[in-house]
């Protein structure tokens, strides 16, 4: 392992997921809260500052290519992940910037192409959250002329090739073919420029790109996936793997699993990155984190909650007479013979608590929010529950899913990280310029030109 990957493998590892004011999906209802807050870039701007400054490894940025009645009111209404991440590069410094894209409904030539530009306006800041889509509205389909939304294992394979073909587009040039020599003639050096001409089960794309390399020669790869092909996906291209485990047995299993199948595919499993998803309330005694919980909660509405999950099961049970408060099993939901196939990752985080879980949990689980007990409370018990989780090792970084922003990441920010920063568990200072070399990695890879 070289000195830097050493280095940066000691610390505990920190992304921002920020998505409107906030991951609790009555945030926006807060009184402090500014609703209009996914749409105002300067908005944006100083939460990827406050990362910043708290030097994050990123910001992450989520996506959902479909919309009803019923979503999240943070998804309603936001910009394009990659358009966001080209503008914040312009504007930030060090900071990496990580965007969604579906291998899904894209194609690889658009996404090689948009993702590489916004790699290079930030100086090689920009990561790709590969994701296959979770059809949580089923109408995604209905947005890009198609019948039906792929099955889960079509998806997968469908994304093999998808990132197969992308990594070929970014390695069209190599890192010298530029020469802009005005004496020779010579623009470029021809021996140096390749075209990739594949042909596979699900694109034809003969390339080559027509952008080179950035400065960290294309952007990382992240990806999400708890399934079978998600993990192997995950482990055959990915540098940041996001998972969300209720405990540490739990996650630990995860994290070796993925390590050991990177491993098989001849990576180095160092170069594997797990951020566990969490959703962290800080504050200055846990019974006020808990009375902040208890506040967001109190206004998520009924209605909200039960047309969700009515949308979601697509009418395979009745909720009507429920209320937000009924468990899971007195919902009925664990008798579906065959849910959805993207219920798999809550189902696994609700299992054997299904007594206890309410339809207003699982709707917040289903939507994004990762809460767990051992991150609710104050500064020094967050931060000795991160060292505890990272030293038990279940995760060698998290994926911060704020329940109310900014509130929730200034107080992470101002009072969990100098903690860890006193202890040599959070970085002081960002030791280069791009994104992967934050996490201590090569930016051209054995094996690429």
């Amino acid at each position: 392992m070289n000195q830097t990957l050493t280095r940066e493998r000691q610390q505990i590892h920190f992304f921002a997921y920020l998505v409107g004011t906030g991951i609790h999906l009555a945030s926006w209802r807060h009184e402090t809260a500014f609703p209009q807050a996914s749409i105002d870039f300067e908005h944006q701007v100083s939460l990827a500052r406050t990362a910043e400054d708290a030097k994050f490894d990123a910001i992450f940025l989520g996506d959902s290519l479909a919309i009803d009645e019923t979503s999240n009111p943070g998804i309603l209404n936001r910009f394009d992940p990659i358009g966001l991440v080209t503008a914040l590069g312009a504007v930030t410094t060090n900071i990496g910037l990580i965007a969604t894209s579906s291998t899904s409904y894209d194609e690889p030539f658009n996404f090689a192409r948009a993702a590489l530009t916004a790699d290079h306006i930030s100086g090689g800041r920009v990561g790709w959250n590969i994701v296959t889509t979770r059809d949580l509205t089923n109408s995604t389909a209905g947005n890009f002329s198609a019948d039906e939304h792929f099955d889960h294992s079509l998806r997968y394979r469908r994304a093999e090739e998808f990132v197969e073909v992308t990594q070929g587009l970014w390695n069209s040039w190599d890192t010298d073919a530029f020469l802009y020599d005005k004496d020779s003639g010579r623009f470029f050096d021809r021996h140096k420029l390749r075209r990739l001409d594949y042909k596979g089960e699900f694109f034809k794309v003969a390339g080559p790109l027509n952008i080179g390399p950035s400065p960290q020669r294309s952007p990382l790869l992240a990806q999400a996936g708890t399934s079978v092909p998600g993990q192997q996906l995950g482990a055959r291209f990915a540098n940041a793997l996001f998972a969300s485990h209720p405990d540490i047995p739990q996650a630990r299993q995860y994290r070796d699993s993925v390590r050991a199948q990177a491993k098989a595919f001849g990576r180095n499993p160092d170069e594997i990155y797990v951020y566990q998803a969490i959703s962290p309330i800080v504050a200055d005694t846990r019974d006020e984190a808990l009375e902040r919980i208890r506040e967001l909660d109190s206004l998520i509405t009924d209605q909200q909650v039960l047309d969700f999950l009515q949308e979601y099961f697509a009418g395979q049970l009745d909720f009507t007479g429920l209320g937000a408060d009924a468990t899971v099993n007195q919902s009925g939901i664990p008798t579906i013979a065959q849910p959805r196939t993207d219920f798999r990752s809550a189902g696994e985080q609700i299992s054997g608590r299904e007594d206890e879980v309410t339809l207003k949990d699982l709707y917040s689980i289903l939507t994004g929010d990762k809460r767990n007990h051992d991150f609710i409370g104050t500064p020094q018990h967050v931060a000795d529950s991160l060292e505890r989780w990272h030293a038990e090792g279940t995760a060698d970084g998290f994926n911060l899913m704020f329940s109310l922003l900014p509130q929730d990441l200034e107080r992470f920010a101002t009072g969990v990280i100098p903690l860890l920063q006193e202890r040599g568990l959070a970085r002081t200072e960002y030791a280069g310029t791009t994104l992967k070399s934050h996490l201590g990695l090569d930016p051209q890879p054995k094996g690429q030109p």
